[in-house]
């Protein structure tokens, strides 16, 4: 799901190998929370966000270590020339991870332009790293055919979890500076070596009517996202869009919920929060006009949601936006 809003260049808002600091939730600068990919992300927590993700890269990969502190949805396509493994290495509850519940030590491989979606639970602490397909290969695994996703449930054994607490204070959001050629490279083999263990470990081919199911619920979320895109300026009522794609309220929220772990008015009106707050810090209209453009009518309820999820109103964000600029 790209977003149609105006986004710097991405060399713009993140240095090669550096560390991302958020001292509030900001879609622009989240979008490239992982390498060559595009994300957009959807605060699901109430409370001022903070975040922090470290990026680095060496000959034998590239990495993006992050921790938030509230809860967030991060939706979008990912690297088209790297797999990508994701490892989930804390939270406070449930990971929803492509329409399944996933624990604190599951993995997740992503093949090449996958697009992915992830609600992460409060204070997420994970680790997506990025592998030529070849190296994958070379050691025997193969992503089965027709799949873009493979979910690798399981805990982190004792040596593997001290491994990458260790790893952490080079390539984690923590680190004092960006590690020299030759310490990156080590931390890298290091960490692959990690990876390799927990996939034979782990390894194993998805049921077919799996796939299925889970290809027909994202056919289903993606119908709903883009019918809500298309009216954005409209106010949300679950009756006319149920009406008009012609499914009923019981399977929509079911969907939603094991997708997202939240029912679709929630998370389409917190989608549509998302897009104002990223308005409101990159263009230069008023607050009324922008707010009215995502369908938020009533302003007054939109002006106290706003500040109840962000921490600060509206005119707020624009006022910081504009003395930024000057």
């Amino acid at each position: 799901m790209h977003s149609t809003a105006p986004i710097p260049d991405p060399a713009e808002l993140v240095p090669s190998g550096g560390i991302i600091q958020l001292s509030a939730f900001d879609p622009k600068t989240l979008v490239l929370a992982l390498q060559d990919g595009f994300l957009e992300h959807v605060q699901l927590q109430k409370g001022r966000f903070l975040g922090q993700i470290a990026q680095s890269q060496s000959s034998q990969c590239r990495t993006d270590w992050g921790q938030y502190n509230l809860a967030i949805l991060a939706q979008g396509d990912l690297s088209a020339q790297w797999l990508t493994v994701g490892i989930f290495l804390h939270g406070d509850g449930h990971w929803h991870v492509q329409g399944q519940p996933l624990r604190n030590g599951d993995l997740v491989l992503y093949s090449e332009g996958s697009e992915m979606c992830i609600s992460l639970p409060p204070h997420a602490q994970w680790l997506g790293v990025q592998i030529p397909r070849q190296r994958l290969e070379h050691l025997g695994f193969n992503m089965p055919h027709g799949m873009n996703t493979l979910h690798l449930p399981g805990q982190l054994p004792h040596d593997a979890a001290f491994t990458l607490a260790g790893l952490a204070n080079v390539l984690g959001p923590r680190r004092l500076k960006g590690p020299c050629a030759a310490l990156s490279d080590q931390a890298h083999e290091q960490l692959l070596q990690v990876i390799w263990t927990e996939l034979a470990r782990r390894w194993h081919q998805p049921r077919t009517s799996a796939v299925a199911s889970q290809k027909s619920r994202q056919r289903l979320v993606q119908t709903v996202h883009k019918w809500c895109e298309d009216r954005s300026a409209t106010p949300l009522r679950m009756d006319a869009l149920c009406q008009e794609i012609g499914v009923p309220i019981w399977q929509l929220e079911r969907a939603f919920q094991q997708t997202y772990g939240m029912p679709p008015q929630r998370l389409l009106t917190l989608h549509r929060l998302a897009k104002t707050r990223l308005d409101l810090l990159t263009r230069t209209n008023g607050v009324t006009q922008i707010a009215m453009a995502h369908g938020f009518w009533h302003l007054g309820r939109f002006s106290v949601l706003y500040k109840d999820y962000f921490g600060e109103s509206p005119s707020d964000t624009a006022r910081a936006k504009r003395q930024a600029a000057s």
